[in-house]
């Protein structure tokens, strides 16, 4: 089971737990931070071509648009929990603790008195904590072990192709037509945009579309308005979809968030 809300105070943070979870999340990426951790059970966590095994008691931070896949060990199932933080947010609290950003996408640790802060932190969902979230950033980045995982340094192009799909969640994708305007062949750009960001622009687009329907879910939004407002225009489809990227279905999102 999956529960997620979404907090109106301190720049709409999400608060998600998931139970005994055995969902495997294919390549994906948040258009916000991840700070997670794992509660219970074993999962293998691939990012930027790397691979880490996360225990319980670990401690996760993820950056905005770093593609990230992650699934349990043995199918043996495991639970965690998680605060989505837009980077405007991440920036206030690290200038309220006076410790620069990290240049890391990936930043992995184990420390038990940190995850009963982080338990904490995330019980406190209904009314959000600033000082107590600056504590525990602070406290977080001065412990932090640091995995090193640069981005890779994109084409001009490429970067440009990923900026233009973002604006069209609502359109259908025409590669030909991208591919037109940047000057470069469709199938070279197919190519080089999975070796630098990671999938293909069309599941790239897929990504984008699941986000922006989640966050509205999350706010409220009935389902079909969510939908059709992130360019799904195949109900069906958009079910499938946010089953393969979330793990439940949007009305079982939906159903979670009532019951949590």
């Amino acid at each position: 089971m999956i529960n997620s809300r979404e907090n109106l105070c301190l720049d709409n943070i999400t608060f998600t737990s998931g139970d005994n979870f055995t969902h495997n999340f294919p390549a994906h990426f948040h258009e916000e931070y991840t700070i997670g951790v794992s509660v219970s059970g074993i999962q293998h966590f691939e990012l930027q071509g790397k691979s880490f095994i996360v225990e319980p008691y670990s401690i996760f931070l993820i950056k905005p648009q770093v593609m990230h896949a992650h699934f349990p060990v043995a199918d043996l199932g495991w639970s965690f929990k998680s605060l989505y933080l837009s980077a405007d947010l991440m920036d206030h609290l690290l200038r309220s603790t006076g410790i620069p950003s990290r240049g890391h996408d990936l930043i992995l640790l184990q420390d038990k008195s940190l995850y009963t802060e982080y338990l904490r932190l995330h019980s406190s969902r209904q009314v959000p904590d600033e000082a107590l979230l600056v504590k525990f950033i602070k406290q977080f980045s001065i412990n932090a072990a640091t995995v090193e995982s640069p981005d890779p340094v994109r084409p001009d192009k490429i970067e440009a192709v990923r900026l233009h799909l973002s604006g069209q969640l609502g359109q259908k994708l025409q590669l030909d037509k991208i591919a037109e305007i940047y000057k470069i062949d469709k199938y070279q750009l197919i190519r080089q945009f999975r070796q630098y960001v990671g999938v293909t622009p069309n599941t790239y687009l897929a990504i984008l579309r699941i986000e922006k329907a989640r966050k509205m879910i999350n706010t409220g939004y009935p389902i079909v308005e969510a939908a059709l407002e992130a360019g799904f225009y195949d109900q069906s489809h958009f079910h499938h979809s946010f089953l393969y990227y979330t793990g439940v279905t949007p009305g079982k999102f939906i159903s979670n968030q009532q019951m949590g």
